[in-house]
């Protein structure tokens, strides 16, 4: 794998009502990835649900775990699609929506 992305760091905190929430510190979770160029299809299927399709991220299954945004060179992308694949490894397929941490 040729390129390092990161993942976001998350504090958990309970507010006075016992409701939690989850907050990013900062993206400093390293990982391995690969980047893949993005099929014509998926850019046809999330313009149907109103998705613009910006990146592919190939990571270890195993470094996975479940998060929902990921910072790759500089930029924040929103996880809206993951793909595992049959080599113990999974695509991230994310866009850049505002507001991302």
């Amino acid at each position: 794998m040729n390129y390092i992305l990161f993942f976001p760091v998350i504090a958990e905190t309970v507010d006075e009502l016992g409701q939690a929430t989850q907050t990013v510190i900062d993206y400093s979770r390293q990982v391995f990835c690969d980047k893949k160029a993005i099929p014509q299809s998926e850019f046809f299927a999330g313009g149907q649900q109103g998705i613009k399709p910006a990146i592919c991220l190939i990571v270890g299954k195993f470094d996975y775990q479940n998060e929902t945004t990921v910072k790759f060179e500089g930029i924040v992308y929103s996880i809206y699609r993951k793909y595992e694949t049959h080599d113990e490894t999974i695509e991230l397929y994310g866009e850049v929506r505002s507001g991302a941490h």
